[in-house]
């Protein structure tokens, strides 16, 4: 199995907005994904945890095999061309780009890089921006015995 890179940008935490009103103040950039606090994370699922915090989530538009750089590069260009919108949401909200790299052993792949360049860092120092990074160690199942 191919290792993978899921980055994304998500406001969080709000209770005061609904996730359209979000979707309007961002000039329509549409969400990839929404949570809705209360209700159930797998609705298919009776047994299904319920979410515990709104969030609307905004992915890269890239491909999960894409590397990071491209990535963050595809959402920093959504970002920057529309800061003062993402300025009022982040002087309210938790706001924050997570990572997620799923990394397969033995696939002869190197191990994803994450590298927060001064690109980043320049709109970090305009927004109230959190970094969350998660790293999920699989065995590849295309060389189990």
């Amino acid at each position: 199995m191919k290792n993978e890179i899921i980055v994304r940008f998500g406001i969080h935490d709000f209770h005061d907005i609904t996730h359209s009103e979000i979707t309007e103040i961002l000039g329509g950039i549409q969400p990839d994904k929404i949570y809705v606090k209360g209700e159930k994370r797998n609705p298919n699922n009776i047994d299904s945890p319920l979410i515990k915090k709104n969030s609307w989530i905004l992915g890269s538009g890239l491909s999960k095999y894409s590397p990071f750089e491209d990535q963050m590069e595809s959402l920093l260009d959504t970002i920057e061309s529309n800061i003062h919108r993402f300025k009022i949401l982040c002087d309210r909200y938790c706001c924050e780009f997570s990572c997620a790299l799923f990394v397969y052993a033995g696939n002869d792949e190197s191990t994803p890089w994450v590298h927060l360049n001064s690109r980043y860092n320049e709109l970090v120092r305009k927004l109230n921006v959190e970094f969350d990074v998660d790293l999920y160690v699989f065995p590849n199942e295309d060389n189990a015995v």
